[in-house]
């Protein structure tokens, strides 16, 4: 070959090649060394966490490479920030499957406090003793009172305490003695909602008018029964006449009270907010126009410090679902959106806890809730489910709560997908999602769950909050066995992410460690085990938290190990979780997390040692983070 051609070759393979090759040798932004860093590189179902490095190299948001001190060292140039992590433990950010941080955002008294000012509305918090509330209660609500101008909005959240025991006792307030009658009486000429510090709300007759208002026609549209009544005329009725309904204050503060504007910050600040407790991609499902246009209004400034992959949810009309354009457009946009915000799916309205255990006592069987799912049902909501899986749609957002309705999903998932004529590998590929895991599956619908593909989202926060006692006396050790049984699904090879769906890191002293504890104890905060046999060491519950989080999200290419090639969402522990006795994990706290590259929470103790500024909005407004 003449030396021309072969100049010419030469040339044409470094053109072809320069991309990469400009990569590697284009220094990287930051590099953390001397570090334990836990790669979650193992992809099989399993609770092997697979290799352990030293060091990582960061460039424009991404991993470029991972290995020993001295080769990813080598690669620093001169503006390369290189950090030094003197042993310190090293995981993927984690994920939480399924949480409502639209909803608990507006009860953070902190971030409220800094974006609401009393001209706007007046937004107050009591968190005291269940004993002590109705001695605070009417203090804050007259104080409230005196400071709102007449038509201005009031909010109360009366919250569940730092250990969030106190649920039971205030929720069982309202209605009763925190009611519509002494609101009415308190503030005739204000708008007022009391919400708790989970779910649960009481307004005014006031609140109820411009709730009615706002909604129109359409406003009996988005009542959700209260706690424990599945009825919806029954609904309306309680709320007409007293105001109370279990979740309408989504609906009400998110379209209603809160100015676009003021929600949009809300939203912003209690999403830098979670990121402390490590939390880099939260999901979620949106319930309301208000929310999705705040979301997408800071995804479009780049101003999400955590992403979110979010299930549309319209659960009060499935019939939407017997519009073919509208079922098969939904679908189209799984997965689509951008890095920050994507679209992982829809639901119908779901949440029974039926189950096909037969109960400790005719009197469970008398009061466990009845299946929503009625095959038979015109526009109901298995009808719904089916006509969206037919659609090619994928099942993401919502709440499986016992065995017997995840009996009758898998059947809408299986004979929807059958109709639309979808191969085994179809199926599998769409990875649709069953959310909570309380009191299912059973063993004999492993098999199933694993031949159709799904991937089971877990909640062990129900096991700690004392939902383990309940269920162990109600339907005995097989149905604890059937709480959150991550056991039997990693041995049947089934993948199972981590939630998190309460309000831990907005006022409580919670975190995720928590939850984590929660799953490999099985213990409740009394001490309770619960079904043992179900626990998973702390590296199957690191793995769920983190790259089973994202194959739940669809994002596994991008997300969940620390891989070259993949996102730098990372965070850093301040002692080793994976070694410290199981006790001690509750203790254990995040020193800094990483979205992209970009530190979205800094401690302070770590920043000093590197002679930067602290970061997060839980430095700027003074939240616990301040103090690590």
């Amino acid at each position: 070959m003449k030396l021309g051609n072969l100049c010419l070759m030469a040339v044409a393979v470094f053109a072809l090649a320069s991309p990469s090759l400009l990569m590697a040798q284009q220094p990287p932004d930051t590099i953390l060394y001397n570090g334990k860093i836990a790669t979650i590189d193992n992809h099989e179902v399993n609770e092997n966490i697979g290799t352990i490095v030293q060091a990582m190299a960061i460039r424009d948001g991404k991993i470029v490479s991972v290995g020993s001190n001295a080769d990813v060292r080598r690669l620093a140039g001169s503006t390369t920030k290189s950090l030094d992590l003197k042993g310190r433990l090293v995981t993927p950010g984690f994920g939480a499957t399924h949480d409502h941080p639209a909803d608990w955002n507006t009860i953070n008294p902190t971030v409220v406090g800094k974006v609401v000012p009393d001209s706007i509305q007046v937004d107050r918090f009591i968190n005291v003793p269940p004993d002590q509330v109705m001695q605070e209660f009417p203090k804050v609500l007259n104080e409230a009172v005196s400071k709102a101008k007449p038509g201005m909005w009031i909010r109360i959240g009366v919250l569940y305490g730092p250990e969030y025991r106190w649920g039971d006792e205030i929720s069982a307030m309202f209605g009763r003695q925190i009611n519509k009658q002494m609101l009415d009486l308190a503030a005739p000429n204000n708008p007022v909602e009391i919400r708790g510090g989970f779910t649960s709300m009481v307004v005014n007759q006031k609140a109820y008018e411009e709730f009615r208002k706002f909604y129109a026609d359409q406003w009996d549209k988005f009542l959700y029964p209260p706690l424990g009544d599945l009825g919806g005329s029954t609904a309306l009725a309680e709320f007409e006449k007293n105001g109370t309904c279990g979740t309408c204050y989504r609906y009400m503060e998110q379209d209603v009270i809160y100015p676009p504007k003021l929600l949009r910050e809300v939203y912003r600040l209690g999403n830098s907010w979670t990121s402390a407790i490590g939390v880099t991609m939260n999901g979620t499902a949106i319930y309301t126009a208000g929310a999705m246009k705040a979301y997408d209004s800071l995804d479009r400034a780049n101003q999400l410090d955590v992403r979110i992959p979010y299930g549309y949810f319209w659960p009060f009309r499935n019939d939407f679902f017997g519009d073919p354009y509208f079922a098969q457009f939904v679908a189209t946009q799984v997965g689509r959106g951008s890095d920050f915000f994507w679209h992982g799916g829809m639901t119908s309205m779901m949440g029974a806890g039926c189950s096909q255990l037969p109960g400790t006592s005719p009197e469970v069987k008398q009061r466990e809730p009845k299946c929503r799912f009625d095959p038979q049902a015109v526009n109901g909501a298995y009808q719904a489910l089916y006509k969206y899986i037919k659609a090619g749609g994928r099942l993401f957002g919502d709440h499986q709560m016992g065995d017997g309705e995840v009996d009758l999903v898998m059947d809408a998932i299986e004979k929807g997908s059958k109709d639309a004529g979808f191969t085994t590998a179809e199926i599998h590929s769409k990875r649709h999602v069953t959310e909570h895991m309380h009191m299912y599956p059973r063993p004999d619908q492993i098999p199933r769950i694993k031949e159709l593909g799904i991937i089971t989202s877990g909640w062990n926060l129900d096991i700690w909050e004392g939902g383990g006692m309940e269920v162990l006396r109600d339907y005995g050790e097989r149905g604890a066995m059937q709480m959150i049984p991550r056991k039997s699904l990693y041995d049947a090879g089934i993948r199972n992410s981590v939630e998190i769906d309460r309000p831990i890191s907005e006022y409580t002293n919670l975190t995720y460690f928590t939850v984590l504890y929660s799953g490999i104890t099985r213990k409740d905060q009394d001490g309770n085990v619960i079904a043992p046999q179900q626990a998973v060491s702390r590296e199957a519950m690191l793995k769920s938290a983190t790259q089973f989080a994202a194959y739940d999200s669809l994002r596994e290419d991008v997300l969940g190990t620390l891989e070259p090639g993949k996102w730098a969402d990372l965070i850093i522990i301040d002692r080793d979780y994976l070694t410290v006795p199981v006790d001690e994990i509750l203790k254990l706290k995040v020193l800094m997390t990483m979205v992209g590259g970009k530190m979205k929470h800094l401690a302070p103790s770590l920043a000093r040692e590197w002679g930067v500024p602290p970061t997060g909005a839980q430095i700027d407004l003074g939240g616990p983070a301040t103090k690590w």
